[in-house]
């Protein structure tokens, strides 16, 4: 699994402006959902072979990150609310709750629904392009030496072709989320000794959104994203104790 691995940087800087405009705007939930309770629609279509399949399937996966940080078109705060509880165990998997805020000045379009394969074309062979919001937990050393985004999430999916499938939050708006993470440690980057030294401490959350483009043959697959540059913060975290075997 691909995870990243940074130093704890605090966020000890906020915009006065920011926080100025959101204080003037109705601050809102506009929506909510609660993955626990929903079956969603993942699978993808594959066209027909026209010709019997014999060395079985394969697929793809670019993403493209963004590290403009002047083209940024927008601001997400995601604060983490709660949890299952507060002990777990590696591979343990928590239900959390988490609020996707517009922490920025102008309204920002996201996707809400968890059904990928309502997106796809009639003619499974064609190309199709989609918005995705990942929700990732982030597990962080209770001391703030390091953090790492290996506390699973959830992604939704839309587009604007696509009723009901998109949401628009204007500053100060947000929307709930409830889902599923999964907590594991960075593969790279840490010995088992530092962890110890510097245990698991508490879990926050964060925001990104990427554009994709899916293309289905019957013997192979290609995904595409690229990340929307936008400035991701995150609010409330929660304390926890992770037991490492």
């Amino acid at each position: 699994m691909y995870s990243s691995l940074r130093p704890v940087r605090h966020l000890t800087a906020a915009l006065s402006t920011a926080t100025l405009l959101i204080s003037i705007c109705p601050a809102q939930e506009i929506a909510s959902v609660d993955l626990t309770k929903v079956s969603r629609r993942v699978d993808l279509r594959r066209p027909q072979s026209t010709s019997p399949v014999t060395g079985g399937y394969s697929g793809t996966d670019q993403t493209t990150a963004c590290f403009d940080s002047k083209s940024k078109v927008g601001a997400l705060r995601a604060s983490l609310l709660s949890l299952g509880r507060t002990h777990y165990r590696l591979e343990d998997e928590p239900i959390f709750e988490v609020t996707v805020e517009n922490a920025g000045f102008t309204k920002i379009r996201i996707p809400f629904s968890p059904h990928l394969a309502d997106l796809q074309p009639d003619d499974p062979a064609k190309k199709f392009a989609y918005s995705q919001l990942n929700i990732t937990l982030w597990i962080a050393a209770g001391d703030d030496q390091w953090d790492a985004n290996t506390g699973g999430g959830v992604v939704l999916y839309g587009d604007n072709d696509h009723a009901d499938t998109m949401l628009s939050l204007n500053p100060g708006q947000w929307v709930r989320i409830v889902g599923t993470g999964k907590f594991t440690l960075p593969k790279d980057g840490l010995n088992d000794e530092f962890i110890r030294l510097h245990p698991v401490g508490r879990v926050y959350a964060q925001a990104s959104l990427y554009r994709d483009e899916t293309l289905i043959k019957p013997t192979q697959s290609a995904t595409v994203s690229r990340e929307v540059c936008i400035a991701q913060t995150h609010g409330q975290s929660v304390p926890i104790e992770l037991v490492i075997p």
